[in-house]
């Protein structure tokens, strides 16, 4: 099985969500984009981006992250590694 680093990871992650303002200029270290992404699933998890009274639980927006990742054109390597990063986000946020 190909082990993707963050930086591939990343990448994955931007063409999903295209409409994320993700840092595109900055130089991106190994570090960084385990940040960002780390940072970035957890707001979309938390439904960050949308007006707290039409908010869904981080449970429904879990499962449609799940579903755009499996339904996109990403490679399984990419699939399986955005999925295992949102699950331990999501286990993260869940307690």
């Amino acid at each position: 099985m190909l082990v993707l680093t963050f930086v591939q990871l990343f990448e994955a992650y931007r063409s999903l969500w295209s409409n994320r303002s993700l840092i595109k200029a900055e130089v991106l270290t190994e570090e960084k984009c385990k940040s960002l992404l780390y940072e970035a699933v957890e707001k979309e998890l938390r439904d960050e981006m949308t007006h707290p009274r039409v908010r869904q639980t981080p449970e429904m927006k879990f499962r449609y992250a799940i579903r755009r990742i499996v339904a996109s054109s990403l490679t399984e390597s990419e699939k399986l590694a955005l999925i295992e990063l949102h699950l331990e986000v999501m286990e993260r946020i869940a307690v």
